[in-house]
């Protein structure tokens, strides 16, 4: 029995011997820099984070820094090349550039980062309480700070948070963080142990996004209630007529509102149904491609048509080919959640279509994407004005740099409320009277509906 048992034994000390054969002879040193220096700068090592920052005190490009190691005995740089003192493209101040040290039979990386010691070294600039983050570019040269948003804020009031010199970095005169009305420039003064003195930054202007395709002769409007994310804009020049434009960008959620082609019903009406709409917009008030929440609605009275709607997701389908079954509406591939009826393709693709009506004028309403995917909500009056016509509506999309547009039924029905409130007049004429009813709604089958 006991030489049956000391033979079991044996596999399993055979086993033991091999796996420590295995086992590395030489595991190396788990922090195998031991020093490392710049010529002009500062150099420190953090080796629980295996990050190393090299910090000049003047400027320097930082696409070539010629840095030199100090390894425990038996290290050496792997990569790159081998080399000591290594030359490191420190350039991106994102991602940097790994180094990779052998030391006994293990290697070790190392990320390196490289920086100039200015007063100020960086900045967040965030609107709409944080939620929108600016894209900030420093031109320490020329001590010019820019800051681009691509969504409609308020410049007025951007959240600014600095990231000062380590070097005793500090604002002059202003708190860190600060709000700053960032519609006009500003300079912005601080000062480090290493500047020398006062050092003042120019910090632009900032617009919002929705201002870069605003056309001449366009003026911001006040007065109605709307969320940040939108601006509307009015004209009294539009060949002599009144004309509103709604700008969102992609924070904005499209939708419709119908209860059915049988029950017309007016914009305020819609309104009332649900407050929380900021924008509605008028639809068609005849039998067309109504879809709500997924649902065919109205089917209209063609199997394929143009119409505007988002995917479930909120992907804008724009267009022509709308085909209606009668249980979902399809354009392509992609099924609308929410869908209604348009008149005709105005621009596709960033181009302008062309065989459209330039005789007829009227009151107008269309609705447009631009590439940047804002929406674009127009309507035009006819109510003491000669209106426009189609092909005037098309390039005044275009002028909004609308990607895609379509136009939507024009006429008396031709209304768009913000926040509850109307913008143009109806164009409707009694006709014992001759006179024009501005304070007429027109009902409509659907409305389109912005939040």
């Amino acid at each position: 029995m006991k030489k049956c048992l000391q033979l079991s034994v044996l596999p399993l000390l055979l086993s033991a011997v091999l796996f420590c054969s295995c086992k590395d002879d030489n595991p190396g040193n788990p922090n195998p820099i031991v020093d490392a220096s710049v010529q002009d700068a500062k150099v420190t090592i953090d080796q629980a984070n295996k990050r190393i920052d090299v910090l000049f005190y003047e400027y320097n490009p930082l696409s070539a820094v010629e840095i030199t190691f100090k390894f425990v005995d038996g290290a050496y740089l792997y990569t790159p090349l081998m080399k000591n003192p290594a030359t490191l493209d420190l350039s991106n101040a994102k991602y940097g550039s790994t180094i990779v040290v052998q030391t006994g039979d293990d290697l070790v990386y190392y990320d390196v980062y490289g920086a100039v010691d200015y007063p100020i070294m960086g900045m967040v600039a965030t609107a709409d309480d944080g939620t929108i983050e600016g894209r900030v570019v420093f031109d320490q040269s020329t001590r010019e700070i820019t800051v681009e948003f691509n969504y409609v804020i308020d410049p007025t009031k951007v959240d600014c948070s600095f990231t000062l010199s380590p070097e005793g970095g500090k604002l002059i005169g202003l708190t860190n963080p600060c709000v700053l009305d960032m519609s006009k420039d500003q300079t912005i003064k601080a000062e480090s142990n290493k500047s020398g003195g006062e050092v003042t930054y120019k910090l632009k202007a900032v617009q919002s996004a929705d201002v870069s395709i605003v056309p001449d002769g366009w003026e911001k409007v006040s007065g109605y209630t709307m969320p940040s994310h939108m601006a509307l804009y009015k004209t009294n020049m539009l060949y002599e007529n009144e004309a509103y434009v709604l700008v969102a960008d992609k924070r904005a959620k499209f939708s419709v509102l119908s209860n059915g082609y049988k029950f017309l019903t007016t914009l305020p009406e819609f309104y009332q149904q649900d407050p929380t709409a900021a924008v509605i917009i008028n639809g068609s008030a005849t039998d067309d491609m109504i879809v709500v929440d997924g649902q065919v609605v109205n089917q209209g009275r063609q199997t394929s048509t143009t119409g505007f709607g988002v995917t479930k997701t909120g992907t804008v389908l724009i267009g022509d080919k709308f085909k209606v079954e009668w249980d979902k509406v399809k354009q392509n591939d992609s099924t609308a959640h929410y869908a209604m009826y348009a008149v005709q393709t105005l621009i596709e693709k960033g181009t302008k279509q062309d065989n459209l009506d330039a005789e007829t004028k009227d009151a107008r309403a269309a609705i447009g994407v631009t590439s940047r995917g804002y929406y674009v909500f127009f309507v035009c009056q006819k109510y003491t004005s000669p209106g426009i016509t189609v092909e005037q509506q098309r390039d005044i999309m275009a002028d909004w740099a609308c990607y895609y547009a379509v136009g939507l039924q024009g006429g008396s029905g031709s209304c768009m409320l913000v926040g509850g409130q109307r913008t143009i007049y109806s164009s409707k004429t009694d006709a014992s009277t001759g006179l024009t009813d501005k304070d007429y709604y027109k009902p409509v089958g659907c409305v389109g509906v912005l939040k």
